[in-house]
């Protein structure tokens, strides 16, 4: 079987030669996709060709038995997704969507979306390969809007194919044993950035806890905060740059700033070498869920700090520590992380297998045999 894998790219090849835009851009805008299309790409086998969001359907049509979509928060008012709808309805193959969550700042009520993004919806729905669901959604809250607009048949919650770059059954141990490590003394932060101004006392607690641990202050989006951790301070605006200053470290001169960022800060080209630099460190806490998650498929303790309906639904959805950001009105230390973050390994290990369980079946539906590690830990089971 030939499949179409329609994803960001893998990584950004040469960044180290390039602008922070560069990087930006070939991220679709966060760093913290890598991860994401990373995963889906190791878990669906070796014969496919990775396809961009707007390819064309002459280039699909009869090339590929099926279609992967690697998606993120398009159920939202912030997508109009009819152009999309259009092109894939036009391809007339069998479609799976991965990963496809809702986005609010609240579990509360119910989004609003888009006549072309429930048309997109509509069309994948209308491309399953069988009558089994063809949406893997993140969690239960983004299964319910599907379940308002009429496609509830057409989903099932699996969380985050990232939750899976590790597909080792032992993990789930190997966090709980590094968990109850007495020792914190390397900390990791991926960073939030200026917009989120609720979140502006935290981030500079965490930036405190970088400091005094000799960590490092992970840069995931938006542009400028990627070019802050490279260094790339001409490029910023002035008054960017400033804002930037006093969200994170007011208490330093300009000079001392640029400074911290430098020997801080940093930005990742890809999920390999983020997972490979996130072993050496005894935890990793902050607002990006992906920052977090490539820490434990490395076997590294780590807490979400959750801003949104989003994360705190996908945390929830796969049990990894979490704690909304209004819970932290005491502040947060290093002293602090193991009680703010406590981890159930017994309860994560059941449900990442639960979940991959169900990933495999939108596999399975749409023709597509999953990788030995993945098919592996189903079948294993808990």
């Amino acid at each position: 079987m030939k499949v179409g894998f329609i994803a960001t790219p893998l990584r950004a090849d040469q960044a180290f030669a390039q602008r922070s835009e560069y990087l930006f851009q070939q991220s679709g805008g966060n760093t913290g996709n890598f991860a994401f299309v990373q995963a889906i790409s190791g878990h669906i086998g070796d014969a496919f060709d990775l396809l961009p969001w707007h390819v064309h359907p002459d280039q699909v049509r009869g090339r590929y038995d099926a279609l992967v979509i690697a998606c993120a928060n398009q159920i939202g008012a912030h997508t109009d997704l009819g152009a999309l709808a259009d092109n894939l309805d036009r391809m007339g193959v069998p479609i799976v969507a991965i990963g496809l969550g809702a986005q609010a700042g609240a579990m509360a009520g119910d989004v609003t979306i888009s006549a072309g993004t429930r048309r997109w919806l509509e069309v994948i729905a209308a491309h399953a390969a069988t009558a089994a669901p063809n949406f893997g959604m993140r969690g239960d809250y983004s299964w319910r809007q599907m379940e308002v607009l009429g496609l509830g048949q057409r989903a099932a919650v699996m969380g985050c194919p990232s939750n899976l770059l590790n597909c080792d059954p032992a993990l789930p141990a190997v966090l709980g044993a590094n968990f109850a490590r007495s020792a914190l003394d390397r900390v990791a932060v991926p960073a939030g950035h200026h917009l989120w101004a609720q979140l502006g006392p935290l981030e500079r607690q965490l930036a405190d806890i970088v400091d005094t641990t000799r960590g490092l202050y992970v840069a995931q989006s938006e542009l400028d905060m990627i070019r802050l951790a490279r260094g790339e301070f001409d490029r910023i605006d002035p008054d960017t740059l400033a804002a930037l200053h006093r969200y994170i470290r007011p208490g330093l001169s300009a000079e001392q700033f640029r400074i911290w960022c430098r020997r801080h800060g940093t930005c990742f080209k890809d999920a390999t070498s983020w997972l490979e630099a996130m072993r050496v460190f005894d935890f990793v806490v902050g607002p990006r869920f992906h920052g977090v998650m490539l820490a434990l498929q490395a076997g590294t303790p780590g807490g979400v700090i959750a801003h949104d309906s989003r994360t705190l639904e996908l945390c929830q959805t796969l049990c990894v520590p979490v704690r909304p950001w209004h819970e932290l009105d005491e502040g947060i230390t290093v002293e602090s992380l193991r009680a703010l973050f406590p981890f159930d390994a017994a309860a994560y290990a059941r449900r990442r297998v639960a979940l991959a369980r169900v990933y495999v079946g939108l596999l399975q539906a749409a023709g597509i045999s999953p990788a030995p590690a993945l098919a592996a830990l189903v079948g294993n089971g808990i």
